[in-house]
């Protein structure tokens, strides 16, 4: 799967788990911004896993991370990593 489909499907995973507006989620949105709590990430982060059918370590996706593009940025790294080592 292209990493720019990746991107797009964490996307879509935000707006379902998070019930955000899809076209508000633009890689610069910061995630408090449109809504988006770190409760609610770690409800993401499961929905992700599951989705990808990968693991995402405390690590992969700190508190530092702030918006959007930065989630998407940090799945595709997991994934890349997941395959690389595969």
């Amino acid at each position: 799967m292209p990493m720019s489909d990746i991107k797009d499907r964490v996307k879509d995973i935000l707006a379902e788990e998070c019930a955000v507006d899809r076209a508000a989620l633009t890689n610069e949105a910061r995630l408090d911004d449109v809504g988006i709590s770190s409760v609610d990430m770690v409800q993401v982060i499961f929905a992700i896993e599951e989705e990808f059918g990968i693991s995402i370590g405390d690590g992969d996706i700190g508190l530092e991370i702030e918006t959007v593009g930065e989630v998407t940025d940090a799945v595709a790294k997991v994934i890349a990593d997941a395959k690389a080592g595969a």
